[in-house]
């Protein structure tokens, strides 16, 4: 099922809601079983095969005439990617070029494989134009290749060296632009690989930029220049440089896309920029830079798309990080709120309660409340068999602030013996470092009995560890909705209440005296 809502979330993006694939027995006036589970899709009526079969064969998936019904869907799916509609202004121009010289290519070999070659060669001189304009090289050739063995046929030998010397050079184009994209793309997979491998690899990264911007500089190309960009942006990143990013999008924006987005004539565009920048915002944290850019940027972003999402997601952390809570609340709500949420994988839902958690704690708005059932959370068990790393993290951090709040003393116990179990089993101390040395903080908590003078002398070299080490840079890994020297001056804060002292000391003399009972 996960395959067909992806073809028709493609289908209804860039084509049309019918996208021709009603198939009537207009003599029986019945709609066919394929398009009965396209609408029942589209509607929400079929939520999975088991619904589907049942509802449409009162069987189970594995049925032949439900198999069979999904085979004829998918491949009316399939043979509509010929008739998208890239003519919107979301796609670039570089993406729209792309799609039509495909197109026009296929055409013309379909129009020469059926013997109509007068059509097809009226094609290509076109074609030719417009993949030399955007370096598709691969498309170029084989148009050249087609037009090169028609003069062939044609005897004509003049036009045929020519074509041919084009060729050539096209080639050579072709085999330096693909030998700088191995070395992009080699990189890339050890940098993605595990962090041993990013470290073997990080080093030769400058080397290979240079490798790439005089290949870019001899071919005169902006397809290999956007590639050293797009490297020198991720070697930054993983450097740590991130004003640096800052400027070399300013470059790249100042350079290729102070246009129109369905204008940019490379593989860029405004909104991967803008979701970069506000990225280095955030790692920077200049929140009030970041903030100004975001209020700006936003409109580049439909309303509820892929891109909105993450790019208010590094916004809203970004306010976190600036303590600007009523802002953030702001930005939750509109994300909340979008009616696009619900389609979010459940890993990012599951995000953001989290993130919900920790604003709530901080800003306490009634209007945030609704909904969230703090209850529920605060008994909520981590899943550890997912891949989920740090939310495990981050879900019994909160709980913990939480239970602390409400002196809460058995409960926060529990919680904070998860955690140490969570960080000794499961984290690495290498990529996890500020949470192993934050879990080591909290745990003074109750190695000192709650006592705030105690646990701030104890937590002074913890504390100071904490401020010298950086805070991961990749969210969706690592989770620190806000900092942990934030978080650690709220349970100071905390511990240094009348409130708390007194109900503490009563939970303390209460079971001392049960214990002394008891014996």
């Amino acid at each position: 099922m996960e395959e067909l809502v992806k073809l028709i979330e493609i289908a209804k993006k860039k084509g049309q809601r019918s996208i021709q694939l009603v198939n009537q027995n207009f003599r029986k006036k019945e709609i066919s079983k394929d398009n009965q589970l396209y609408e029942g899709i589209i509607t929400g009526e079929f939520l999975n095969d088991d619904d589907a079969a049942t509802k449409m064969f009162d069987t189970d998936p594995g049925n032949r005439n439900y198999r069979n019904a999904k085979t004829k869907l998918k491949q009316r799916l399939l043979n509509h990617l010929y008739f998208l509609d890239y003519d919107k202004d979301i796609y670039t121009l570089h993406n729209k070029m792309s799609y039509e010289c495909l197109h026009t290519l296929h055409q013309t070999k379909i129009l020469f494989m059926e013997g109509s070659s007068e059509i097809g060669i009226r094609l290509i001189p076109q074609l030719i134009r417009a993949t030399t304009e955007f370096e598709f090289h691969e498309i170029k050739i084989e148009a050249l290749i087609i037009l090169r063995n028609e003069y062939a046929h044609m005897g004509k030998l003049t036009p045929y060296l020519e074509t041919q010397a084009e060729i050539d050079v096209v080639t050579n184009a072709l085999k330096i632009t693909r030998q700088c994209e191995e070395l992009y793309f080699s990189t890339l997979v050890n940098i993605n690989k595990s962090v041993s491998a990013q470290q073997r690899v990080i080093d030769a990264i400058p080397k290979t930029i240079k490798q790439i911007d005089e290949a870019a500089k001899q071919l005169k190309s902006n397809r290999l220049d956007v590639l050293s960009y797009k490297l020198k942006l991720l070697y930054n990143q993983l450097t740590w440089k991130f004003k640096e990013n800052l400027t070399i999008c300013t470059e790249i924006e100042k350079k290729y896309l102070n246009k129109h987005n369905h204008e940019v004539e490379v593989d860029l565009s405004k909104n991967q920029i803008s979701l970069i920048k506000i990225y280095c915002y955030y790692n920077t944290g200049d929140v009030e830079n970041g903030k100004a850019y975001a209020t700006k940027a936003l409109s580049l972003f439909k309303n509820g798309s892929p891109e909105w999402f993450d790019f208010m997601e590094y916004y809203f952390l970004l306010l976190m990080k600036g303590e600007m809570y009523k802002d953030a609340g702001k930005a939750f709500r509109a994300i909340r709120t979008n009616k696009n949420y619900v389609h979010l994988d459940e890993v990012d839902k599951d995000r953001w309660l989290i993130y919900r958690a920790f604003l709530v704690f901080v800003n306490d708005e009634k209007l945030l409340k609704w909904g969230f059932d703090l209850e529920e959370f605060l008994t909520k068990v981590p899943d550890y068999s997912k891949d989920m790393n740090n939310y495990a993290v981050g879900t019994l951090v909160i709980q913990f602030l939480y239970l602390l709040r409400d002196a809460e003393v058995i409960k926060l116990k529990a919680v904070l013996q998860e955690l140490e179990k969570y960080n000794s089993e499961h984290l690495d101390k290498r990529t996890n470092y500020r949470n192993s040395i934050f879990i080591r903080l909290i745990s003074m908590v109750t190695e000192n009995e709650f006592s705030h003078d105690a646990i701030k002398d104890r937590g002074k070299v913890y504390f100071s560890k904490l401020k010298r080490t950086k805070i991961p840079c990749e969210i969706k890994v690592d989770l620190e909705v806000i900092p942990y020297e934030i978080l650690w001056s709220y349970i100071l804060k905390i511990l240094s209440s009348n409130k708390f002292y007194v109900h503490y000391r009563f939970y303390d003399i209460h079971f001392k005296q049960m214990a002394e009972q008891a014996k």
